[in-house]
């Protein structure tokens, strides 16, 4: 079977994708829609049939076409599989999903492509990156926003300096207003809001505790927001790339702030046996929805916010305001953000550098986390399809094989109207904690960065402001 599907040319280039009806997932296909070459044939799967024809209305043309898949019956998705040039897998979430169907694609020779966002299945694919290559297959792993444009934003800066001390990536998701997410989404969510990870420290791999420690970023619109250490795969991913670097860390956050307490609440008692797996994943699907939710688990959720104040992380005003917010049924401003962070040296001198996503314009696309995931994925894919990886087999994290000005382009190709001047600009400071580590003190001392001159001075954001 392997040998019969080495050309990837052949078999019409079919492309099987599962898990086609989530929402991330169908923003990747409307942007394939538009942008893949016409040859691809697209075979839709997923195991709620209504999603998947959905999933096929998107291209409105015989290119597409879709049934049901269970993922967790194997013969089913190794038929499914068999034949096929390149597998997508869209179905969360990924330590659970990402095995099955990345081993089905090695069997069938094909290439493989995911947006995975755990640690456990990222480490994975590092441990079956040898099968794949034996088997011609290339493994795309975290070609979404985080990780995914985080690392590519990494890579960027990375290559500007002469040593790397430490990496930071960080993402933030924002109020939508009331959303049906998905029940994979959310139990990504809970399962990366408590307990220990693998994170990288002192140049290897060491267990980090999710949640547990907080900073700051200068992003716009974010200043005061507390961004925290969570259970993501950067590490694994950049740290295995980068093994020289010492430090890596993926910092993540919900805006408006106290989100972060009522999931940090759930999940550590979730952990605890104190409420079960899908009471939890209910409770948070029902939160973000506006509707009505657990008495019980609501008090788990109210001791992670107070946990919050007693920290310093929010203030008694926060807290307050997210509690009228609610009440009146009130959005917030919708914040979002990509970005990464690089301490190391240039020329001999200590420097720290940071560039992020800009989607502070009240209409970009980019605050949705559907768009900004499904659309990065889309740039990877196509990258991935016409050479930027030609050739390469085995493990492939995004910093592997993406060029970052390349990659630019293409996402700004993938976007829908309306992102603006989307790609901040790299902003340097002298750090003053030293190169390995800068200090909380994060929103002082950046100004533009150039690699031929010294710098103007200049604010590292359009606006400041907090709602």
């Amino acid at each position: 079977m392997v040998e019969a599907s080495k050309d990837k040319a052949s078999n019409g280039r079919r492309v099987l994708v599962v898990g086609a009806g989530g929402s991330m997932t169908q923003a990747f296909l409307r942007a394939m829609a538009q942008a893949a070459p016409k040859d691809l044939r697209f075979d839709l799967r997923d195991i709620n049939e209504e999603a998947v024809r959905s999933a096929v209305g998107l291209f409105g043309d015989e290119r597409a076409t879709g049934s049901r898949l269970d993922l967790f019956n194997g013969a089913e998705l190794h038929a499914a599989a068999s034949g096929a040039a390149f597998v997508v897998n869209g179905a969360g979430p990924f330590h659970l999903t990402a095995e099955p169907v990345r081993r089905a694609a090695i069997a069938a020779g094909a290439d493989y492509f995911d947006i995975d966002d755990d640690v456990e299945s990222a480490a994975d694919a590092l441990a079956i990156s040898d099968l794949a290559e034996a088997a011609g297959s290339a493994l795309f792993v975290g070609c979404g926003a985080s990780p995914g444009l985080t690392n590519v934003l990494a890579l960027d800066l990375v290559r500007r300096l002469d040593e790397v001390a430490s990496i930071d990536v960080a993402w933030c998701v924002g109020d939508e207003g009331p959303v049906e997410l998905g029940r994979s989404v959310i139990a990504h969510t809970l399962h990366m809001g408590a307990g220990d990870y693998a994170g990288w420290r002192d140049g290897g791999p060491v267990s980090r505790r999710s949640f547990a420690t907080t900073r700051r970023l200068p992003l716009p619109g974010l200043k005061r927001q507390p961004f925290y250490e969570c259970a993501h795969p950067e590490p694994v991913m950049l740290g295995s790339s980068f093994p020289e670097v010492r430090d890596v860390t993926c910092w993540g956050t919900l805006h408006p702030s106290p989100l972060n307490g009522v999931l940090r609440g759930v999940a550590e008692a979730e952990r605890a046996g104190r409420i079960d797996t899908q009471g939890a994943i209910d409770f948070l699907r029902a939160a973000i929805a506006g509707r009505p939710t657990d008495r019980r688990a609501e008090k788990l959720a109210i001791d992670g916010v107070k946990r919050q104040i007693r920290a310093g992380e929010i203030s008694r005003a926060d807290y307050w305001l997210f509690v009228l917010n609610a009440l009146l049924k009130r959005q917030y401003p919708t914040r979002a953000a990509t970005a990464a962070l690089v301490r190391g040296t240039k020329g001999g001198e200590p420097i720290e550098l940071l560039r992020y996503i800009d989607s502070t314009p009240p209409d970009s696309p980019l605050k949705q986390m559907e768009i900004a995931t499904g659309c990065a994925e889309a740039a990877f894919f196509l990258e991935a399809l016409e050479g930027a990886a030609k050739g390469r087999r085995g493990c492939l994290f995004p910093e592997r094989w993406v060029d970052p000005m390349t990659f630019y382009r293409r996402l700004d190709s993938c976007l829908p109207p309306g992102a603006g001047d989307w790609l901040g600009p790299i902003l340097a400071r002298t750090p003053p904690g030293g190169p390995r580590r800068g200090s909380d003190d994060s929103a002082s001392g950046w100004r533009r960065f150039s690699d031929e001159a010294p710098p103007e001075a200049t604010p590292p954001s359009r606006s400041d402001e907090e709602p």
